[in-house]
Formats: C-alpha cells, structure tokens, sequence
C-alpha cells in the first residue's frame, strides 16, 4: 500500500511540472508568433498549467478505480 502511494505523489509531481512547463511553452510561442513581449504573461500561464496538471491527475485517478 505505502508503494502505490508513493508513486501516485510521483505521478502528481511529474503532472504538475510538466503543466508548468506546457504552460510557459505555450507563452514563449505565442510571444514569438505575435512579436510581443508577454514576460507578465509567464505567472498566470505556468500557474495555469500547474492547474491543468493537477486536472489531469485527479481525472486520471478517477478512471482509475
């Protein structure tokens, strides 16, 4: 029992890491598409993707049972 939840905390460390980092990806390209500065823009986008991250781990446990 204490293995599978230590790799469940692992999982929803690696979903909301990579939701950061979908996050500020998508606002670097979309600054150099429209050749604006949008470094205000990088707290709300990573902490949007940490959000989705987080979505996505509790949607993903939820099919799971």
């Amino acid at each position: 029992m204490e293995k599978t939840e230590k790799r469940n905390q692992g999982l929803t460390l690696v979903s909301v890491v990579a939701g950061g980092i979908a996050g500020w990806t998508v606002n670097v390209g979309l600054s150099i598409f429209n050749n604006t500065d949008t470094t205000h823009l990088y707290g709300i986008s990573i902490f949007l993707g940490i959000i989705v991250g987080l979505l996505w781990d509790i949607s993903d446990k939820l099919n799971g049972e």
